[in-house]
């Protein structure tokens, strides 16, 4: 170990909103984490579209949008069949198949936990770079563990677990030392889920964390380099309330089409896979059947009234479809569409109108850089939409049309262990804006969570690769 050092220890309060963690620090519950935001700074951040746990946390541990890297969802469908396997060729990270997240990315971009010298990750659904023992609360063993309390809605069973991959963690920190560490708790989104995102257990979950934070920080102190701690917290994603659940799958089938849509994927010849994650936004899939992606312009005779019926439901709020590699048109039923396009070699992105404005916007906006694109998007419902919708709808594995649903709705109305009333995975503010809680004062301005990873780099005093989404607010 060297002792001269920097260590980062990451926490991921997973599903914890902005205001929710705002209210208790000022009411006193996080002392720890209250005491960390006065050296610092406490914001919040846009997270990414999806915004869904799993594909949500490659931001702020690669510095990278999930679906340019193979990332599109928390489900998707496998056009190339190269990855997911027969007979479905489609691919959950709810339940076994979150040990093949990591496998699905993209090999040459490295997450912080291959860049920092030693690293440990505990319950991190991303953790590529942390293997074996230094993955506490993944693989067989914690998978075992972790299967009934999470299909029975167990939800104080899944806590008890993770406090013992806590534990696991606190001790690479008393032995190791790691250079970066990452704790992921999962336990605030499923309260939200379960409860709600400002229910007294979601706060009983921070006070989790708190104390987490605490028990680092004794072991630093006592081990004589709490000088070299530094404490970050970010989420994932947010939460929003939601009474109303419209299980998409079904109303397509309703319009005659054959579905494949989890958990029933056996099924022979669909013309249409339903990808939902969060669950408020879903990836259509259209004539699955072809090996590569077909732009929308090759699709629209057959399937332009699908997405119209779609658009039409109550339930949707947004309906983006690419009709080239860098040009995607977004449209909602009342407010009409526009087109975001996308110039990779000056890195450069514009929204124009053409039948309404269904981000909100107010204006077009031509040739803007990526953050001009974030703070044109500030003001309206859909933080840095422009950006995300550019990102994800052309992407290779992402769905032929993408939906964002409505405000009080989600997408899935069958097959959770508990039944939703709060949800995710929208480009609603609620769900998109996420906490940063920050040890040091930032010399940038921290706009998302793409930011994170680059800036700790810097912190660890290790080089910021090329090609990344976020940039550094650390000198």
């Amino acid at each position: 170990m060297n002792a001269g050092h920097d260590t980062l220890l990451l926490i991921v309060a997973d599903g914890v909103r902005p205001d929710v963690l705002q209210s208790a620090l000022h009411a006193g519950e996080l002392p720890h984490l209250a005491a960390r935001a006065a050296r610092g700074a406490f914001t919040q951040v846009s997270s990414c579209f999806p915004s869904v746990t799993g594909p949500a946390y490659a931001p702020f541990l690669m510095g990278r949008f999930p679906a340019s890297i193979g990332l599109p969802g928390l489900r998707w469908y496998d056009r190339s069949r190269k990855t997911a396997s027969w007979p479905s060729f489609a691919r959950s990270y709810v339940g076994p198949e979150i040990r093949l997240l990591d496998h699905d990315l993209d090999v040459h971009p490295q997450t912080l936990l291959e860049l920092a010298t030693s690293s440990v990750a505990g319950s991190t659904l991303l953790g590529r770079g942390a293997r074996g023992d230094r993955h506490p609360g993944r693989g067989w063993l914690w998978a075992a563990r972790a299967f009934l309390p999470h299909f029975r809605g167990d939800l104080t069973g899944w806590r008890r677990i993770e406090q013992q991959v806590v534990d696991r963690v606190l001790g690479y920190l008393q032995r190791d030392r790691p250079q970066f560490a990452v704790m992921t708790f999962l336990t605030p989104d499923k309260f939200a889920h379960a409860f709600g995102a400002q229910s007294r257990e979601v706060r009983e979950s921070l006070r989790d964390i708190d104390a987490f934070l605490g028990n680092a920080e004794d072991i630093a102190k006592r081990n004589g380099w709490s000088d070299k701690l530094h404490v970050w917290l970010v989420a994932d994603h947010g939460h929003a309330d939601v009474s109303n659940h419209d299980e998409i799958a079904d109303a397509i089938r309703a319009l005659g089409h054959r579905v494949l849509a989890h958990p029933k994927v056996w099924l022979r010849n669909p013309d249409v896979a339903v990808m939902v994650g969060g669950n408020a936004m879903a990836h259509i899939y259209v004539e699955p059947h072809h090996r590569q992606r077909l732009w929308w312009p090759q699709l629209a005779d057959k399937w332009e009234s699908l997405h119209d019926q779609i658009l039409a439901r109550p339930s949707i709020d947004l309906a983006a479809v690419a009709t080239d590699a860098l040009t995607v048109r977004v449209s909602h039923a009342e407010r009409g569409r526009a087109t975001i396009t996308r110039d990779p070699r000056a890195a450069r992105w514009s929204y124009h109108r053409t039948t309404g404005d269904p981000l909100g916007i107010g204006t077009d906006a031509a040739n803007l850089s990526s953050s001009e694109a974030h703070d044109v998007c500030a003001a309206t419902d859909y933080p840095d939409a422009i950006v995300q919708l550019a990102d994800v709808t052309p992407s290779r594995r992402g769905g032929d049309i993408l939906l964002s649903a409505s405000v009080g709705w989600d997408l899935r109305d069958k097959y959770e262990p508990t039944r939703h009333c709060s949800t995710h995975g929208a480009l609603h503010r609620d769900q998109m804006m996420v906490p940063l809680l920050i040890d040091a004062v930032p010399h940038g301005m921290p706009r998302r969570t793409a930011d994170v990873m680059p800036s700790a780099l810097v912190t660890m005093g290790l080089k910021v690769p090329d090609g990344l989404d976020g940039v550094t607010w650390t000198r």
